[in-house]
């Protein structure tokens, strides 16, 4: 028996006074239908919908890849909680409607539900269909004036997001684009080396599409608002040499390792 499964069924809803028939219990909540709009080896998504609302529903029937299903927290427990966490620090997040886990017909499942935020695309999406739309100044410093200030607010409080890409940041793109983070199962405060390496880790995520959409002086402008600064000291430029070499280190160390097999 794995730890996922030695632990207690439970459901927690927070919904409104009208949901609990959709999402009021797990088993209410695994009979609605919808689209399914995801699935991996771990989770799946569907969209459905009630009385107009949107909802999301993850399922997960793992606890996690390789050996973290059988270590800690669950996956699912690490998104739940960690959205919660974020609410706490006023980092708007979408709304959680339930979330709980229960053994079925001999399987664990884990569910988290929430509701769809309107006229909402994630920045990644945005940033392949819509490129042209990074070049307003004013519209795209109300983004990044959101995302560093949410960032900073987890590093200042020690918390490592470690997926911190831009299909994980939702934007309800209005005139005046409101800013969300979400889906994040493995992140988790964090001390002394993986701390600082988690965030250089959660700035490089975010610059690995940034540097491909934005120029060079708004990649810059971002770094200056996280760091709440008007110029850059020695230590912030040794930090930014960091951030942009973060990934160009891993592929080497990818190539190296093919290379090795290779000769094999």
């Amino acid at each position: 028996m794995t730890m996922l499964q030695c632990k207690k069924n439970f459901w927690s809803f927070s919904g409104c006074c009208d949901e609990p028939p959709l999402f009021g219990t797990i088993e209410t909540t695994l009979h609605q239908t919808g689209d399914q709009i995801s699935k991996d080896p771990i989770s799946h998504v569907i969209r459905t919908d009630g009385d107009g609302q949107q909802y999301f529903i993850k399922q997960y029937h793992k606890g996690g890849k390789g050996v973290r299903r059988f270590l800690g927290r669950s996956r699912a427990e690490g998104e739940w909680s960690n959205l919660l966490y974020f609410e706490s620090l006023g980092i708007p997040t979408p709304r959680i409607v339930a979330y709980g886990r229960e053994r079925i017909n001999g399987q664990t499942l884990e569910v988290l539900v929430t509701a769809g935020v309107d006229n909402a695309i994630d920045l990644a999406t945005l940033a392949r269909q819509q490129p042209e739309r990074f070049n307003n100044r004013t519209w795209f410093l109300m983004i990044m004036e959101q995302v560093a200030d949410y960032t900073r607010r987890l590093h200042d409080d020690s918390f490592v997001h470690w997926d911190l890409k831009w299909r994980n940041i939702l934007l309800q793109n209005e005139k005046k684009p409101k800013v969300y983070f979400f889906d994040c199962p493995l992140g988790r405060k964090q001390f002394g080396p993986l701390r600082r390496r988690g965030a250089i880790k959660d700035l490089a995520c975010l610059d690995k599409i940034g540097k491909k959409v934005l120029t060079r002086t708004q990649r810059l402008q971002f770094f200056l608002l996280y760091r709440k600064t008007e110029k850059l000291l020695p230590t912030d430029k040794k930090t930014v040499r960091r951030i942009v070499k973060f990934f160009d280190q891993r592929e080497q160390l990818k190539e190296q390792k093919k290379s090795g097999s290779s000769k094999k």
